[in-house]
C-alpha cells in the first residue's frame, strides 16, 4: 500500500454518507461509493395497515434503522394516523434516534449497544407484551427470539425491501475492481452478499474489508473475506476513522 493520500475507498452504501465520505476525503482519500443495494417499497401495505388499525394492543414499536424509521412514518402519515397516538418508540442507537426525532418523534432510553438483540433484551417488563417491529423485507429474527426468550412477542412488518444492485453499479463496482481499491466499506450484511455475488471468486490480498459492527462483520467472514476495520461505534463516524488509521498505520509500516 502507498500513504493514505493516493489510498482509494469504496463504500456501499444504498445512499450517499456525507460525514463518512468528509473524513475520508479530509484524511486525503480518495471516496467511491457503489450502491450495491437499492430501497423500494413493499410489494404491498397490507401488513402495515393491519398493524396501524390495531396499534392499541403494542406496548411500543422498535425502530432498528434509519430506512424504518423513514419508511414507516410514510405509512403512518399517508394514513392520516396521528404520530402523538403512537405507542411508545425504542430505537437501536443513536443515529436511528436522531432520524426519528429529527421528524418529530421522541425516542425511550437507547440500549447500551446498538444492537436488535440489545434492545430487546434490555427493554424492561416485556413479559406477556406484544411490540411492532417495521422492519425490511431480508430482517433478521436477532430481536424476536430474544423477546420471545423473555415472554414477549414481535410482530415484525415489511415497511421496504432491500432490492439487488442496478445493472448500472455492477458494471461501476467491475471497473473500479480492474482499476483497484485500497478499502471496501460495508454497512449492511446484505452489501456484503450483493459484493461477493458480484465480484465471485475475488482475490482480496492487501485489501482492507471494513465493517460497521459485528453482523456485517460475521457476513463477511461468511462470504471467505479477511475483516480488517470493525467501527468500536456502530456509526458511519466511527467507521471513517478506523479505516484511515488502518491506511495510514499500514502505509507508515510500508516506508519503513
Amino acid at each position: 500500500m502507498s500513504s493514505v493520500a493516493t489510498h482509494t475507498v469504496l463504500y456501499t452504501r444504498p445512499e450517499p454518507t456525507p460525514v463518512f465520505e468528509r473524513m475520508l476525503r479530509e484524511s486525503g482519500c480518495a471516496v467511491h461509493r457503489v450502491p450495491l443495494i437499492r430501497i423500494a417499497a413493499p410489494e404491498t401495505w397490507d401488513a402495515l395497515d393491519a398493524a396501524l388499525a390495531r396499534l392499541e394492543r403494542y406496548a411500543g414499536v422498535l425502530l432498528t434503522s434509519r430506512q424504518s424509521v423513514r419508511w414507516f412514518l410514510r405509512g403512518v402519515d399517508a394514513r392520516s394516523i396521528d404520530r402523538t397516538a403512537l405507542p411508545p418508540l425504542h430505537a437501536v442507537g443513536e443515529k436511528t434516534a436522531a432520524e426519528a426525532e429529527a421528524l418529530g418523534l421522541a425516542v425511550r432510553d437507547l440500549p447500551s449497544a446498538s444492537y436488535g438483540a440489545t434492545l430487546a433484551a434490555e427493554l424492561p417488563d416485556v413479559e406477556g407484551k406484544l411490540f411492532l417491529q417495521p422492519c425490511s423485507d431480508i430482517a433478521r429474527s436477532e430481536i424476536v427470539d430474544t423477546m420471545r426468550q423473555r415472554g414477549g412477542d414481535v410482530d415484525q412488518v415489511v415497511v421496504y425491501r432491500t432490492l439487488p444492485a442496478s445493472d448500472e453499479a455492477l458494471r461501476e463496482l467491475q471497473e473500479l475492481d480492474r482499476t483497484g481499491f485500497d478499502a471496501v466499506a460495508f454497512f449492511s450484511p446484505s452489501a456484503v452478499r450483493q459484493f461477493a455475488a458480484a465480484l465471485e471468486g475475488w482475490q482480496q490480498n492487501d485489501t482492507a474489508v471494513a465493517v460497521i459492527g459485528d453482523t456485517t462483520a460475521d457476513a463477511a467472514r461468511e462470504h471467505g473475506l479477511r475483516v480488517d476495520v470493525i467501527a468500536r461505534e456502530q456509526t458511519a463516524e466511527s467507521l471513517a476513522k478506523e479505516i484511515t488509521d488502518y491506511l495510514k498505520g499500514n502505509g507508515e509500516r510500508a516506508a519503513r
